[in-house]
């Protein structure tokens, strides 16, 4: 026991008897992968007061897992260890926590690592802001009393609801309803703390029908080219399939 050196994952959020035993879990899996050498570090208990999970490591291994906590707290991680503090530091900010690791020294705890949680800086949001572009879907509805008029543009599990125009436009949309369209207009877009864009509203200027061809029919126009050389091609799908795949067979 004397030459193993304890250390101490605090988390200044419940206590020993308040803590979910399966956030709990959650936390150690985490500490442990933050700590490597799973057979030098062993679980030593939870102290009293705040969250503490004390382990113990083995002597000859300390500097090896201290060496890892370094290279977190340089900025120097690994792609893994980097993956995991921030997995430990959004446990935390969720749980309106902070936390810290340190060496449970004879005189003093000596700091390894700190968690901002709670107190680090909130990612902002931005906008809104006014673009010109264009969305693809397909038309699923068109309708509305008033000067503007709504329409609905599905594309796959995304559907644009926040959509208008002029009747004199959705009455030319309405022809090609159920139809894939690409819509030309003004967006109002906001970026979410996230990264994530919201499309807050979408006025449409103009539109325009998207094709609907086949592969055949694509084909046929090929080969339709003059001096196209896809006329002289015995299987003009499969050689379609072969310029899809990489130099490893994938398709792509």
């Amino acid at each position: 026991m004397s030459d193993e050196r304890r250390l101490i994952f605090y988390i200044d959020a419940y206590s020993p008897e308040t803590i979910p035993m399966a956030k709990l879990a959650e936390y150690m899996a985490d500490f442990a992968a933050l700590l490597g050498k799973d057979n030098a570090v062993h679980f030593a208990g939870l102290e009293k007061g705040s969250t503490k999970i004390a382990v113990r490591i083995e002597h000859e291994d300390l500097p090896k897992v201290t060496a890892r906590l370094s290279d977190v707290r340089r900025g120097n991680p690994t792609k893994e260890m980097a993956k995991v503090f921030d997995q430990i530091d959004d446990r935390l900010a969720n749980d309106n926590a902070v936390g810290r690791i340190y060496i449970d020294g004879p005189d003093e705890a000596v700091a390894l690592l700190a968690f901002p949680g709670r107190t680090r800086q909130k990612p902002q949001s931005y906008g809104p802001f006014n673009q010109e572009g264009h969305l693809d879907g397909i038309l699923i509805s068109v309708g509305g009393k008033d000067e503007s008029i709504s329409l609905r543009l599905q594309n796959g599990d995304t559907t644009y609801t926040n959509c208008d125009t002029t009747r004199h436009i959705a009455r030319e949309l309405g022809k090609h309803l159920f139809e894939p369209l690409r819509i030309h207009g003004t967006g109002r877009w906001t970026r979410e703390a996230n990264g994530k864009w919201t499309l807050l509203r979408f006025r449409v200027h103009r539109f325009d029908v998207l094709k609907t061809d086949s592969l055949s029919d694509t084909v046929h126009a090929l080969r339709s080219i003059t001096g196209s050389q896809w006329k002289d091609i015995a299987d003009p799908l499969a050689e379609l399939e072969n310029l899809r795949r990489d130099d490893e067979g994938e398709l792509h």
